[in-house]
Formats: C-alpha cells, structure tokens, sequence
C-alpha cells in the first residue's frame, strides 16, 4: 500500500455521518484494534484494504476513492487493467463488510466506542458512534402534589391508547416495507428454524510419499528444511507403494471458504452451525436435519443424494468429471445417453484452471425430511465461488429473479458457469436451471 499523510493535525476533530466529533487518532486506535482481531488477523488483503480507505478519508480523499484507484495502489494492478471481469477490489470489499460484520458482534467490537463501517455500494468508509441501549427511565417513586381528577387520568389512558395504535401500524408498514426479497426468501427455511445447521464439507483422498522414497529424495538432494519438499526422483525409482493414501485428515481450499462463508453468514444470523466432514456424517445425522452440503464427488452426501436429481456429476471418459443433464430439452422425460448435455472442463494435472461450473441445489422437499443446500464445484474454484453466491444477497438476488413464480416451495437446482482470473473466480453466471 503507498502510504499516504493526513492533510489536517492528528488530532483534529472529523465530522461523521452522524454529526458526531471524532478525533483522528481515536478513530486510527479502532482501525488498530480492528486489524489486530482475529476477524481480520487471517486476511493480509482485508487489511490493506481497510487500513487503505481509511487514511485516504481520514485526510480528506473520500470522494476520491474509486475502483480503479484501489486495485491499482492496494493490489497493485496495472493503471491499463480492465475491471470488467477483474473482481479483485469489488470481492475485497465484501469481504471487508463481512469481517467488521463479524468483528462488531465480538466483545471488543460491541465495546469499541467507535464504529467503522463500509456501506454497501461505496468504498468510503463511515465512523459512527457505537449503539446505546436504550434504557427506559425509572418511574418517580413520589407522589405528586394534589390528586388528578378522574377525567384527566381517563384523557390520558385515551392519549395512551392512540399512541399505542399509532406506533404499531408504524411498525406494521415498516415491516410491510422490508418484505422478504428472493435472498431471505432462499434461506428462510433455515433461518426461521430453531434447529442448528449441518455444514457437511468434502474431505478429498490425499496421497503421501512413501518414508522410502522421501528418504530417497533426500539423498539425493538434501534440504535443510523441516517444510514437506516436492520428491526429485526419476519415475523408473518409484512404484504403486511409494503413494501412501491419507484418509480424512484433509479440506479442499474452496471447499474451506464456502464453509466460512456460509458459517460467517448464519452466524450473523445468530444460527448455530456444525462443521463436520462428509465421511463421517451417517444418514441419521442428515435425517430432520437443516443441511448444507459443500463440495462434489469427494462428498459422499453430495454424491448419494444427487441419484434422483437432473444434474449431476459424473465421471467421463479420461477420468474426467463433467455435470451431466440427464433430461431431455424439455425437463419431462430421461435423455439417452448420447443425447444428454454435458459441461465439462479440460484435464489439468497442476489443478489450475481457467473457468468452472458450480451446481447449486435447493431441496427443502428433501426425503431426509429437512431443508437441504448444496454448492459445488467440479474444482475448488468452483465451490468458492458459490460459496460466496449462496451467501451474498447481492449475487444470489439476480440469479433468484430469473426463476419462474413460485420456486420457493418447489425444489430447486441451478448450473453455473464462472471464469478463473489469476486463480480467483469471478461472478457466476447460470447457464441451466430446474424445478421440480
């Protein structure tokens, strides 16, 4: 980040959007405190990114702040990058809201006396004053002089009564006001529902090197390192025994994010949720359950109850995995074989990859007798990537709007196609949906 000085004393006092005073070095010792808690201790990007559009507003360069300008002085892109598809700034400031979010209903966050906020639609930060409960004021213990008469105690009963009509239709329209839009539609199954929520993540089979042949490998070019080092052996020296399958021990990195998501999301909702990994979640678990399954075929869960849906994932030719859309064009009868659609991605040894396809899945007539969500990927972007759709009202609205009246009671599922730029998937765009 290019550091930038402030443009008034350090201690001069800056209006807020609340009218309140606040000194800049009181609003800098927050920005500290943020940014040592472990809501952003695990994210070098989210850091740089607040601490960035704060000094830039607290020297007086708010209206300033631009997409363009950020991607080029935070995250160093180039001053001729196109944004377009290039999500890097955008992707960060959500995951900035998320992160204060989570902060601010921590004890220090509900403590701090000041707030910082990212408002959606900006990237200007606003410094508000922390919320004081409010605390209804004692009853005057003595009695007044005189005695009212009894038609000014009955005015004032009335008067009370007529305020206490007024005040609820106020709430009645302004609860008319927020009705529920498609995004708390999708998840209000799960978040009216006492019950905590199953978050069932991947655990992919992981091979070991042999202790033969990384003794080998060490031989021949010793290390004085402790770290894991790849093998430098020729192929001819190894054999089926020298790969050693790791079982459960191991979380894919987009699987891992879609967990946090989702698990950052309900919490903000104050839902309980458990974490357990795929092979060990038996059928009793899932059954009268609220269920969030992540991942594809290294999901057990994922792959069972797929059996009855139009998509699913298959394994092609060249040990490939593809989403196969097993219904004809019109979505009432089974396709042949040859006639099904297909969405499938190019072989990549390394696991990189240039593009993804996600399958989302909204079962709340499932038969384990609890609403089920699915999100995954054929890779790890992929199931990153819907990780933050499924939890983002402002990516999964538009992809809800899109669907015919109606789908919130009938079962749903939703293919996906997303760009990877840098190892970094990009805003997901449907290419087939279902109800049923």
């Amino acid at each position: 980040m290019i550091p930038r000085t402030a443009t008034h004393p350090p201690d001069a006092e800056l209006e807020g959007p609340t009218k309140s005073k606040w000194k800049e070095s009181e609003v800098r010792e927050q920005l500290r405190a943020i940014l040592s808690s472990p809501a952003f201790q695990g994210s070098r990007r989210c850091q740089q990114f607040l601490e960035y559009v704060t000094d830039r507003t607290l020297a007086g360069e708010g209206p300033t702040l631009k997409e363009k300008t950020i991607a080029v002085e935070v995250f160093g892109r180039d001053l001729r990058t196109e944004l377009t598809d290039d999500t890097i700034v955008r992707v960060s400031a959500r995951e900035v809201r998320k992160r204060l979010a989570q902060y601010y209903v921590s004890e220090a966050g509900v403590a701090a006396p000041i707030r910082i906020e990212l408002p959606s639609g900006t990237y200007v930060p606003e410094f508000r004053p922390r919320a004081v409960p409010f605390v209804e004021p004692e009853v005057p213990t003595t009695v007044p002089f005189g005695r009212p008469s009894r038609a000014v105690s009955v005015r004032w009963r009335v008067a009370g009564a007529a305020l206490g009509v007024l005040v609820l239709a106020g709430i009645i329209r302004w609860n008319a006001s927020r009705a529920e839009g498609p995004f708390d539609a999708f998840w209000s199954p799960i978040l009216k529902s006492s019950d905590s929520v199953l978050v069932t993540v991947a655990n992919p089979l992981v091979y070991y090197p042999s202790a033969r042949a990384q003794q080998m490998s060490a031989e021949k070019q010793p290390v004085d390192d402790p770290s894991p080092q790849p093998l430098t052996l020729p192929a001819n020296l190894l054999d089926g025994s020298d790969m050693v399958p790791v079982f459960n021990q191991y979380v894919g990195v987009g699987d891992m994010v879609a967990a946090v998501e989702a698990s950052t999301m309900l919490a903000r909702h104050n839902k309980a949720v458990r974490i357990r990994l795929s092979s060990g979640v038996e059928f009793a678990d899932l059954r009268g359950t609220q269920t969030l399954l992540i991942g594809a075929v290294t999901n057990r869960w994922t792959m069972e109850m797929q059996k009855t849906w139009r998509f699913q994932f298959r394994r092609s030719a060249g040990v490939k995995n593809v989403i196969v859309d097993t219904m004809d064009e019109s979505g009432t009868k089974p396709a042949a074989p040859a006639n099904q659609r297909q969405w499938s991605l190019p072989i990549r040894v390394d696991g990189s990859a240039q593009e993804d396809y996600i399958l989302l899945c909204r079962i709340p007539n499932s038969f384990t007798g609890g609403m089920m969500l699915v999100t995954a990927g054929m890779r790890q972007f992929g199931t990153e990537a819907g990780g933050r759709l499924l939890t983002d009202r402002t990516q999964l609205s538009p992809v809800l709007a899109k669907l015919p009246a109606g789908w919130e009671t009938r079962n749903l599922q939703v293919v996906l196609h997303v760009r990877v730029i840098g190892n970094a998937p990009a805003q997901p765009e449907v290419v087939a949906w279902h109800l049923w």
